[in-house]
Parts: C-alpha cells; sequence; structure tokens
C-alpha cells in the first residue's frame, strides 16, 4: 500500500517543528523523527489503529509526544490527512 501526506500535514509538521525548534532545536528534530516513524509504522500496518467515532479516519498516537496522526484507506493508498496536538483533536476532511 502507498503512503501519501497530504500538503496540510506537512505542513503542520513543519509549524509542530518550527514551534518546538524555538526553544529547543534537539527535541524538535526528536519529535519530526518520531512521526516519520508514525508514518512508517502506519504504511506497515495500516488497520493497526481503529477509525474515530463513525468516521473513516484512524487516529495513530505519537507516543511518547502528545501528537496525533489522522488517516484515512482508500483502495490501495494510505492518506495521512493531518498531524496534530492532542488538544487540536479533529482532522480536516
Amino acid at each position: 500500500m502507498r503512503l501519501r501526506v497530504v500538503s496540510t500535514a506537512f505542513a503542520e509538521l513543519a509549524e509542530i517543528a518550527e514551534f518546538i525548534a524555538r526553544d529547543n532545536p534537539d527535541a524538535s528534530r526528536g519529535v519530526v523523527r518520531r512521526i516519520e516513524e508514525v508514518f512508517t509504522r502506519i504504511k506497515q500496518f495500516p488497520y493497526m489503529a481503529h477509525p474515530a467515532d463513525t468516521s473513516d479516519i484512524r487516529i495513530y498516537p505519537v507516543r511518547p509526544f502528545p501528537y496525533l496522526v489522522f488517516y484515512s484507506i482508500e483502495q490501495d493508498e494510505i492518506i495521512v490527512r493531518n498531524v496534530r496536538h492532542e488538544a487540536r483533536r479533529r482532522s480536516n476532511r
């Protein structure tokens, strides 16, 4: 299955990295690296995360950090739609 990260998710990831880098560039790189590991994990095991509520959006936590990756599975493609802080929770569809 192919993994595609939409521009919104890339922009959110960049915002997260920039925000953390203001205080701690090393921590910022660590968070981004962990999020990229989650992308790899989702590609390997796309059905690991359960759908949220009644939608087709799945949510995968970026542990130990307070971020969530929102994605959907459509035919032969995994689409990462958002990368957000847990406090923001909802995904744009």
